[in-house]
């Protein structure tokens, strides 16, 4: 944003466009080589996924509400 002067809406759009984009490639990538490891494509898919599902209402350090701890214990410790 400081580089380009963007506002925190235009630098907003431009993330979700490269998630976008990034998750395109990665679907694409599922199905272009099959001498790959499907446990290794599920890995690399799930990776993203899990980070995208931790983050998406926000990073958890500049937001002050708890939703994305909320979110790592539901994923990660009550499961247990």
């Amino acid at each position: 944003m400081h580089e380009t002067q963007a506002s925190e809406e235009e630098a907003r759009d431009h993330i979700k466009k490269l998630i976008s984009n990034a998750w395109k490639k990665l679907n694409a990538s599922q199905f272009s080589n099959p001498h790959i490891s499907q446990t290794i494509i599920g890995v690399a898919v799930n990776l993203p996924r899990t980070a995208q599902c931790i983050y998406q209402y926000g990073d958890g350090h500049a937001i002050e509400h708890l939703e994305t701890k909320d979110r790592v214990m539901s994923l990660l410790i009550k499961p247990l």
